[in-house]
């Protein structure tokens, strides 16, 4: 007998096996839910176009129609890819999936030599694009899947996120993998999913995680964690997921309005400092255009806001105070100073080495309360702790201009 026919039936076997294996790894059953996303093509598809840079000054549009919602984003995990919507709820904490989980490392601190015993044991410490080794968060997809009110059997079910990662082989078996994806055998992307909110009788620990200089006591969702995601990452210490614990956020300060001013004090899940972000898109095709020869084709999702307006000119946001958007009012706590995350690029998770960070500071540090860091965009308050929906095309109007002081963290 030929040697090869007693030897190939045994690896198309093998083969087989682990196709099947695959396939059921990655099946995620969503029936009787419907995703919340978009009903057509991205607003942004036209985002490059030079209609929308606009000069300082601009305050109308030339057919004296007003200012508008260009797109609304949220970003269910931290420093992952959004999600865009045609109509998002908010509440006091802001857009209502927006940055409600975060990926964390666990980190051994840093220690004197007389340190007790307690201060030498690993943190958990939230993760973003900000730590070079965690680009490749750029390319995680959460998706948001509630259940079909019409089919719905449970007050209960309050629907899934589903995490999809592309699927890059590791290990001794990467060349055969590689080989299956190419071939279509296999697919080119992994996929886990977890509840968006914890039920009444869950056992997800509750452990501390570091989200720069607080540590909520937080849900660890990392039993959901596939084993190959941390290989994905190219992370060598343990990571896992967390979810605000929706009965205990962060409360904001620093420039936010307060609680005898709003009715309320804002809080936030793992958004860096307050719920709402805003970007005017037309000094975003500026910034572009000064980093055009590094970064041709320079999108405003690498700033990762919530709220883009477009009809105003370039930089026209530096000085609002209070706006109204759709029937309503958001107070604006501060401008946005910017680290250098917008390197990294959406699509492709390349960090650019110095832009736009460098061409931001040497034009837009423009905050005497943080005088050595550039500026862009706007942190926004809830005047109504709601809930409250906003829609794309809503109309924006500045009610109150004024001067910011930014107050680091």
């Amino acid at each position: 007998m030929d040697q090869a026919a007693v030897i190939i039936p045994p690896i198309l076997l093998a083969i087989t096996l682990i196709c099947l294996q695959e396939a059921w790894r990655n099946r995620i059953s969503l029936k009787g839910y419907k995703q919340v996303t978009l009903g057509g093509p991205s607003n942004m598809k036209d985002e490059l176009n030079q209609k929308y840079a606009k000069p300082p000054g601009s305050r109308e549009k030339p057919d004296g129609s007003r200012w508008k919602v260009k797109a609304l984003y949220v970003h269910p995990i931290k420093s992952c890819a959004g999600v865009e919507l045609d109509v998002a709820e908010l509440d006091a904490a802001g857009f209502t999936w927006d940055r409600k989980f975060a990926f964390a490392e666990l980190l051994k601190p840093q220690t004197r030599t007389n340190a007790t015993d307690a201060e030498k044991i690993p943190k958990w410490t939230f993760r973003t694009l900000r730590q070079p080794g965690w680009e490749r968060l750029a390319l995680v997809r959460p998706e948001i899947w509630l259940a079909d009110q019409a089919t719905k059997k449970s007050d209960k079910d309050q629907g899934w996120m589903v995490v999809r990662y592309p699927n890059i082989p590791v290990g001794s078996l990467a060349t055969l993998f590689r080989l299956l994806i190419w071939l279509g055998f296999m697919s080119d992307e992994r996929s886990f999913r977890v509840p968006l909110i914890p039920p009444p009788n869950h056992k997800y620990p509750s452990e501390d995680v570091n989200v720069w200089k607080d540590s909520p006591n937080w849900l660890n969702y990392g039993v959901h964690l596939p084993k190959d995601f941390g290989p994905f990452i190219g992370v060598s210490n343990p990571i896992t997921l967390f979810r605000v614990d929706p009965n205990s956020y962060r409360e904001v300060y620093r420039c936010a309005p307060r609680k005898e001013q709003l009715g309320y004090q804002p809080v936030v899940g793992f958004a860096d400092a307050y719920p709402v972000h805003l970007l005017n898109i037309a000094s975003v095709r500026d910034i572009a255009r000064r980093v055009e020869k590094d970064i041709p084709r320079f999108s405003a999702r690498r700033f990762r806001s919530n709220i883009l307006v477009y009809g105003p000119g370039s930089y026209d946001e530096d000085d609002w105070k209070r706006v109204r958007i759709g029937n309503h009012t958001f107070y604006c706590a501060c401008r946005t100073v910017r680290c250098r995350l917008p390197n990294v690029d959406p699509d492709t998770a390349e960090r650019h080495p110095v832009e736009p960070d460098k061409t931001l500071k040497s034009f837009r540090c423009i905050d005497e309360g943080d005088p050595l860091n550039a500026c862009l965009g706007l942190q926004l308050v809830p005047a109504d702790p709601g809930p409250f929906q906003l829609h794309a095309g809503d109309e924006v109007v500045v009610l109150e201009r004024g001067h910011h002081k930014y107050i680091k963290q």
